[in-house]
């Protein structure tokens, strides 16, 4: 069963999508879905009803700029003047919290896809001890002194044409070379999945495929700088247990590099339950993939094994 709502927070509406197994006697956990940059949480339906069928209640929230949480077209990739990316985090954990409200007692996995697992493991910093595992989807590890530079170049635009301007070298620095590798290319998304149908679902979702402001890169730089700093890292509950699943084939973790420095990250800050597996061929929307339903079920297998580790 599937629901909407704008659930009422603390600094205005967050569209809320819940989705809940018919027969709710038997729930085996929660699970909490972070959707990545320039798409919304309607588009994790099909993962939403095989975790239902599998027993879990599930959450998703549009995040800020994405989503039913736009009124206007260009507000599309705009978090706000100040402080965005800590308000999606703490938008996040107020969604945790009702979760944790209307299931007491209910183990909650919280799993991110791309700019989602970014904002899951800035989340993990803060809030780790309300979770019970954290799966990161499509997430990567990005050189800090590229970063800081991005943020220079994001504020100078910022300054010169105005907080929602449209760049096109930030996308392009952002985004910009995730297609050379399936060249020639049908689409300019090939790069998400090799699934031609979810290419096309992706570019006719009028949701989807906006280009963020200028104030928007900024905000997810900023956030970056603080997933990828070691003192921040090692504010993660050591005995959190992490998987981190990408497509080998996915440009945004460097095709596995970007995602065992991730990994590397984790284990020198003492994450004591910390899995990787990088899917031969896959692309970057792995829940979207060829082949999905291995993920489907990896995850799934992962989420009970740690919640039996947990004695529910």
């Amino acid at each position: 069963m599937e629901s909407f709502q704008f659930h009422c927070g603390e600094d205005g509406q967050i569209p809320l999508v819940r989705w809940e197994p018919d027969d709710k006697g038997s729930l085996k956990g929660i699970v909490q879905l972070v959707h990545g940059s320039c798409e919304h949480a309607g588009r994790y339906q099909r993962f939403a009803h095989f975790l239902t069928e599998q027993g879990y209640v599930v959450y998703a929230n549009d995040l800020r700029g994405h989503g039913r949480s736009v009124e206007a077209i260009e507000d599309f990739g705009y978090f706000g003047e100040r402080g965005g990316w800590n308000a999606m985090v703490s938008e996040l954990h107020e969604v945790t919290c009702l979760a944790h409200t209307e299931h007491p007692g209910l183990q909650l996995t919280m799993l991110g896809h791309s700019m989602g697992s970014f904002l899951a493991r800035h989340y993990a910093t803060q809030y780790g001890q309300d979770l019970d595992g954290l799966v990161l989807s499509g997430t990567a590890h990005h050189s800090r002194a590229l970063l800081r530079t991005a943020r220079m170049i994001a504020k100078l635009q910022i300054a010169t044409q105005g907080s929602k301007h449209r760049s096109k070298l930030l996308y392009k620095l952002s985004y910009g070379t995730y297609n050379r590798r399936f060249e020639p290319s049908r689409t300019e998304q090939d790069w998400l999945t090799r699934d031609e149908a979810e290419v096309d679902r992706f570019l006719q979702d009028k949701w989807c495929g906006f280009v963020f402001t200028a104030s928007g890169f900024r905000d997810m730089f900023e956030g970056l700088l603080v997933i990828t700093d070691p003192t921040q890292i090692s504010k993660t509950p050591q005995d959190l247990p992490i998987l981190l699943i990408s497509g080998a084939d996915d440009p945004v973790g460097e095709y596995g590099r970007m995602v065992k420095q991730a990994y590397d990250q984790y284990q020198q800050a003492g994450i004591q339950q910390l899995k990787m597996k990088l899917y031969a061929g896959m692309r970057h929307e792995i829940l979207n993939e060829i082949g999905r339903e291995d993920v489907y079920r990896d995850i799934a297998a992962w989420i009970q094994a740690e919640s039996a580790k947990r004695g529910d």
